[in-house]
């Protein structure tokens, strides 16, 4: 069972065992303005849920992206929150004695996912389209948000390091041949 955390104040996270379908789903970790003890207790509360009721044996945390590349897009405070999630929920998970914990950087999950890492929101729209196209989302979802998305892109990145035997392919071949089958015209 693997499990993938997009962590943010407003996170993603997918989890499933290679070859699967993954379930995914986003939270907040705290509300808007909360303090980092809040936003940190949060995350650690999600990742306690997620341990008990799914058992994970591994788990992998979305990187941040390096403080060069977002100068000037945002601020200490969301830098900070940004930079210590990981952080926080790596110790934890060591604390409930999950040693299998990693992390991914976003360069490489979209490498892997969609074949290149365009930045922002292209990229972003590229990862939601290919989660659609793999029928990991549905347009009638309640949540098509791209913390949900970007933790599937994620946990598909993980499948294929972990497992890749078991791993569901992810090239456009395969998929469009899956989305057709999906529809029932192939």
């Amino acid at each position: 069972m693997i499990c993938f955390i997009d962590a943010a104040t407003q996170y993603g996270v997918a989890v499933g065992r290679a070859g699967d379908r993954p379930t995914s789903w986003t939270g907040r970790f705290a509300s808007r303005g909360a303090s980092h003890g809040a936003i940190g207790f949060g995350a650690i509360k999600m990742l306690t849920a997620v341990i008990e009721k799914y058992h994970p044996d591994e788990i992998v945390i979305e990187a941040p992206l390096p403080t060069s590349l977002v100068r000037g897009k945002t601020n200490t405070r969301t830098t900070e929150i940004l930079m210590g999630l990981p952080f926080t929920l790596q110790a934890w998970a060591y604390g409930l004695k999950m040693y299998r914990v990693s992390v991914a950087r976003v360069s490489d999950i979209r490498h892997h996912f969609i074949g290149a890492n365009p930045r922002g929101d292209v990229g972003k729209e590229k990862v939601w389209r290919k989660c659609l196209d793999m029928g990991w989302i549905a347009a009638t979802d309640e949540d098509l948000s791209n913390d949900r998305t970007d933790a599937l892109a994620g946990w598909s990145y993980a499948e294929h390091q972990i497992a890749p035997r078991l791993a569901t392919p992810v090239d456009d071949l395969f998929v469009a041949a899956a989305r057709r089958k999906r529809q029932g015209r192939g």
